[in-house]
């Protein structure tokens, strides 16, 4: 064996071992972004229920105000998959990126380590190559004898290591390759499905412009949608109070997420009496309590109160929550009810173009959705209720007097 190689300092090995050491890899985010899919499927499973109910009817002679009714939910159910599908697509595309992101930072490590393994190799070149036992044997004493052995025992260690980290960086990059490859295609077969749906959309939308035309041409449709009104309103009732008997597992998610956002306040909605912003912008048209209809001269009750807006105008969480339900009742349209917890409820009613999902924790001043005509003859506004435990509340003495 080359004296030199015999010679070897602990200053070299030193070195050498720092050299053939692989670069750290970076701590990657590799898991799978859980995508709401299963809440996909319930609602793709809805409009499955949704469109066998009409099948079943289809030969029954339906009223305008039925087929407009169907009309709604329909619109409802389509808009409810398509911001489900919008926000598949964003979480696709961000995977897509973090694998991309992956893919990048592990050729680029696998290069670091391939280089790193070829300088190795050109230094023993260099340097001769030498037997473990002879260079074990040459040494000059016993603690000579063990650091020589030590080092290497190092130097075959690092060497397997590398090896074994060039053939799973490998692995890795072609997993990965493969899995982008799937999520590209996932992502496309998702655009394809959001551009049917948006298709279907326009064209339930100009059915329902005709159906609401014909609609409102009968004075009788109007007394029917009152009535509709008060069935409406006991069906909130009703929903109100099944709602309170799952508030303590909410609860515990209410205060998780305000804890997160800074609220300290242990009651914040009991709190903000008088202080609440107002869910919308426009002119109240029927207030909260017992009513005579202006043009019908009927006697309702309203659990909340009517305000007319801009169609198209946003509709915002007057607090902060987590959201119940996301629903079409017959009479108030689409509807949203938000748990701000403490017993304390919000209802939104006659929206469009909802933007968010049941189970959603949602901040102040949130935009819900936006005004519309759902479940009205009269015009697109806002039907809104303020709710404590199973007792409806006058919404205008809870809200900012600025209205």
């Amino acid at each position: 064996m080359k004296n030199r190689t015999i010679k070897i300092s602990i200053h070299k090995l030193i070195g050498l071992l720092l050299f053939a050491t692989p670069l750290l890899s970076q701590k990657e985010i590799d898991q799978k972004i859980e995508y709401q899919s299963a809440q996909l499927e319930n609602i793709r499973q809805e409009i499955k229920l949704f469109q066998n109910q009409l099948k079943q009817a289809e030969n029954k002679e339906k009223s305008i105000l039925t087929q407009l009714e169907e009309t709604d939910q329909s619109i409802m159910l389509t808009e409810k998959l398509i911001l489900q599908l919008n926000r598949e697509l964003t979480q696709k595309e961000h995977d897509i990126k973090n694998l991309e992101q992956s893919i990048q930072n592990l050729e680029s490590n696998l290069t670091d380590l391939k280089d790193n393994f070829a300088k190795r190799l050109v230094y023993l070149y260099k340097n001769g190559t030498y037997n473990d036992l002879e260079l074990i044997l040459t040494a000059k004493s016993i603690n000579q004898v063990f650091y020589r052995y030590k080092y290497l025992r190092i130097l075959a260690d690092i060497d397997r290591n590398m090896s074994r980290t060039i053939h799973n960086n490998i692995n890795s990059i072609t997993a990965k390759k493969i899995r982008l490859t799937n999520e590209i295609r996932e992502k496309e077969q998702i655009v394809t499905e959001k551009k049917l749906y948006q298709k279907n959309l326009s064209e339930q939308k100009r059915q329902r412009r005709n159906q609401l035309e014909e609609a409102r041409r009968n004075k009788q449709n109007l007394i029917a949608q009152i009535k509709e009104k008060e069935k409406a309103a006991e069906a909130i009732s009703k929903m109100i109070a099944s709602l309170e008997k799952e508030r303590e597992r909410r609860r515990k998610e209410l205060e998780k997420q305000r804890a997160l956002s800074g609220v300290t306040e242990a009651n914040p909605f009991l709190a903000q009496q008088g202080k609440l912003i107002w869910p919308v912008e426009g002119e109240i048209i029927s207030r909260f309590g017992i009513q005579r209809h202006p043009i019908l001269k009927t006697i309702t009750e309203n659990s909340g109160i009517d305000i007319r807006a801009r169609r198209g105008t946003p509709v915002v969480a007057i607090m902060d929550g987590v959201v119940t339900t996301v629903t079409y009742i017959r009479g108030f349209g689409n509807t949203v009810i938000i748990d701000h917890g403490s017993g304390f409820y919000t209802v939104y009613s006659h929206l469009e173009n909802i933007r968010i999902s049941e189970k959603e924790y949602v901040k102040a001043n949130t935009v819900l959705a936006e005004t519309g005509e759902s479940g009205s003859l009269n015009g697109p506004m806002l039907h809104f209720e303020i709710w404590r435990n199973k007792t409806k509340l006058n919404p205008e003495e809870w809200l900012v007097k600025n209205l």
